[in-house]
């Protein structure tokens, strides 16, 4: 498998995540992307050596395109990985915090704990753009009073970092979804991408 090189493994994620924003697109790429597009193939062609491909010219673009691919639906393979860990994740979320805040009750109650602890737990929120995403909070408790209030605080979230939580998995799902739909487009994506390989195959990348 091509992504057993290293260097490859950012490449793939690339390749379909530039698929997948095609898909969105109407089938185009913006100026932008299409610049990412051609960084990444330069990066796939000195990686498996595109240089020392025989043959006409033709004969390499065809090789070239295989190449790309491959590489196209191994990121596919990796985005929808990430997505089943992200909502593996996101089910027990509720849980975890409900569970922590059931440990922090316990601190507070426990006379043998030197303060100040810290507590970490993860939740759901809306980030500066109305997008949902994923925060790391680290509680930092002074004594048994504050373990107590932050305790009852996470206990009163609950309900909206429920909400939250089960919005995320619904945005999940539909991005399973997407990539679902873009790894059936991926022939045309790669099609798409022949220009720019020819252009490689007569440079030096």
């Amino acid at each position: 498998m091509m992504t057993r090189k290293p260097e490859l493994i950012e490449t793939a994620r690339t390749l379909a995540s530039l698929a997948l924003q095609r898909l969105h697109q109407d089938g185009t790429l913006r100026v932008r992307q299409g610049e990412q597009l051609r960084r990444a193939l330069a990066t796939a062609a000195t990686a498996l050596r595109w240089d020392s491909i025989p043959g006409s010219k033709d004969d390499r673009v065809a090789a070239a395109t295989k190449d790309v691919a491959e590489l196209a639906d191994a990121g596919a393979q990796l985005l929808e990985r990430d997505l089943v860990d992200q909502l593996t994740g996101k089910k027990g979320e509720v849980l975890q915090i409900k569970k922590v805040a059931k440990s922090v009750h316990k601190l507070a109650a426990n006379s043998a704990v030197s303060y100040p602890t810290e507590v970490e737990y993860s939740h759901t929120m809306r980030s500066g753009q109305r997008g949902l995403v994923t925060k790391t909070e680290t509680l930092t408790l002074n004594d048994a009073a504050e373990a107590l209030n932050a305790a009852a605080t996470l206990e009163k979230r609950l309900v909206g970092l429920e909400k939250l939580r089960d919005e995320m998995i619904k945005e999940l799902k539909d991005r399973q979804r997407q990539v679902k739909e873009m790894r059936q487009g991926l022939p045309g994506f790669v099609r798409s991408s022949n220009g720019i390989l020819a252009e490689l195959l007569t440079s030096s990348y």
